[in-house]
């Protein structure tokens, strides 16, 4: 438990919770998953831990420098190296990005669609931004995308939008 506070600590001052102390009633308020979850929430073939791990890792490790953090994800050849970085390309990282929120929507058990239109909703500069661009809310429609993808127990699933 005490990790746990650790970590919520600064989520919580961010939201100005008085006094130097994070008291257990609000630690049970606060909207965290539990950590078996990682584990045990399956999509298909993987866990929920597995296709976190494998998004966080290509949309991190884009150079060198990484090369620390990518073996400790396992990213490495047969001699122990860390394979080469992930070339950044803003198509794949918008795709990763949208499979992340799908995932932590469905961890936090919001699944409805129009729940999901509701939270982009509140990004309004994002929705301008990316209307101008690509002339439709693109991060909304893949994350919904991805929502059935995962549903459906398909986490690899070539998605398009």
């Amino acid at each position: 438990m005490q990790q746990e506070l650790k970590r919520l600590d600064y989520a919580a001052l961010r939201q100005k919770v008085q006094g130097q102390t994070l008291n257990l009633f609000i630690v049970e308020q606060l909207p965290v998953v539990p950590p078996d979850r990682y584990n045990t929430v399956r999509f298909g073939p993987k866990t929920v831990g597995e296709i976190i791990r494998e998004a966080v890792l290509e949309l991190t490790y884009t150079a060198h420098d990484m090369a620390p953090f990518a073996r400790d994800l396992g990213h490495v050849d047969e001699l122990g190296n860390a394979k080469p970085p992930f070339v950044w390309d803003e198509e794949r990282r918008l795709h990763l990005r949208a499979k992340l929120d799908a995932v932590f929507f469905h961890l936090y058990g919001v699944t409805d669609r129009d729940d999901v239109r509701y939270v982009y909703s509140t990004f309004p500069i994002v929705e301008r931004q990316e209307t101008t661009t690509y002339g439709r809310y693109r991060s909304r429609d893949l994350c919904l995308a991805w929502l059935n993808a995962l549903a459906a127990g398909e986490p690899d699933a070539g998605v398009e939008g």
